[in-house]
């Protein structure tokens, strides 16, 4: 795999638009994730029925738009930033903002805002208001129009979020959009720490249709290994599930036993698997959450 192919695929990242598909139910479990989708959706309204001439409201400190350490902040398509709790990044274009571990913020708010479901969440290392120590972050963002047709970002997010299974159905889709797009060009991305597909202790790991190992940034010893009859603690053929639920219903969980990376320890996770077609080579994509 050359590091051109690999920035094509990443440059396609960039650009696509990922299919729909749901978890059971489509509701979050976490209340405080349903708040979080709450205010932005009534953020988002705010500017798409008064334009800039909310972006005062939205700034107001105290607000239910700017509480504690959760604030709203709109930016344009072009990077442009009009509402943020850092007043130094108000008026300039922060097109090229990157967390600490370079991931490019600000262009996947644009991708998920303008893509086909012009909404998304992402998860990237960021600092608390008044904090020095950065923490986890998970954003939510939304697209909001206006009456002359001028498109807006509004987002907000949450620190040390708890994992909500839409995460990883949301994983899962742009990952198998983004194979479907460029075949196995995609996987030196799906293992990068500073792509959006690796984060926390989360990750997407990708099987051939014969069992074998093709992505796995958490573990890359397995990767090249034929995991057919890999067993977890409890003795499931957890990766035999993975293939069942695929070939039998297209996408679905898996419940099963796993050590979160960098232990040993195994211990409960449920995980979301897919499939992905490319030119006629099918993949079996998952991402996980660990149960708490």
């Amino acid at each position: 795999m050359t590091k051109k192919i690999a920035l094509m695929a990443y440059c396609l990242l960039l650009s696509y638009s990922s299919p729909v598909l749901y978890s059971q139910g489509g509701k979050y479990k976490y209340p405080e994730t349903t708040s979080l989708v709450g205010l932005v959706n009534d953020a988002a309204t705010q500017v798409s029925l008064k334009g800039d001439a909310a972006f005062k409201e939205l700034m107001t400190d105290g607000s239910r738009w700017r509480t504690g350490d959760t604030y709203i902040f709109v930016c344009d398509f072009k990077g442009n930033v009009y509402v943020h709790e850092n007043p130094s990044f108000v008026g300039k274009n922060m097109i090229d903002l990157k967390d600490k571990n370079g991931k490019p913020i600000i262009q996947w708010f644009i991708r998920k805002a303008s893509g086909a479901g012009q909404s998304g969440w992402m998860h990237y290392v960021w600092t608390r208001p008044g904090k020095a120590a950065p923490s986890w972050k998970t954003t939510y963002v939304k697209l909001a129009k206006i009456a002359s047709g001028m498109a807006y970002v509004v987002g907000s997010g949450l620190y040390d979020m708890k994992m909500e299974k839409e995460f990883a159905v949301e994983a899962v889709n742009d990952a198998m959009a983004l194979i479907g797009a460029t075949g196995r060009a995609a996987f030196p991305i799906l293992r990068n720490t500073a792509s959006e597909f690796v984060y926390k202790d989360t990750y997407v790991f990708v099987l051939d249709t014969s069992y074998n190992m093709l992505v796995h940034p958490a573990s890359p010893e397995l990767e090249g290994k034929n995991l057919r009859d890999m067993k977890d603690a409890a003795g499931k053929f957890l990766f035999r599930e993975f293939m069942q639920v695929v070939q039998e219903h297209g996408s679905g969980w898996v419940d099963y036993l796993w050590p979160k990376p960098g232990a040993t320890k195994a211990v409960p996770k449920t995980t979301f698997v897919s499939k992905a077609v490319f030119n006629g080579e099918t993949f079996v994509v998952g991402t996980g959450i660990y149960i708490e």
